[in-house]
């Protein structure tokens, strides 16, 4: 069963493939300078009830935004 979710939707240690990027033409480009492109891996490193998400694009680090993240839709590994 595929499962397409949001970003922010995964757990530490959980991996997805990048698979679209929704919102508008700058919050994509902000997503795309991430590194976070359709077919990219990315894992969940940390995830605090309140703060951004640590997450990890092609072994670099980045904090990213609950609203950011759930713009990015994701294929669960």
């Amino acid at each position: 069963m595929l499962m397409i979710v949001p970003l922010n939707v995964l757990r530490p240690g959980e991996r997805g493939i990048v698979v679209n990027i929704l919102g508008g033409p700058n919050a994509r480009q902000r997503l795309v300078s991430m590194g976070l492109t359709p077919g990219a891996t990315v894992q969940i490193l940390e995830a605090h009830p309140m703060g951004p998400l640590i997450i990890s694009v092609g072994g670099v680090r980045f904090a990213i935004g609950r609203g950011l993240a759930s713009k990015v839709m994701v294929r669960k590994l």
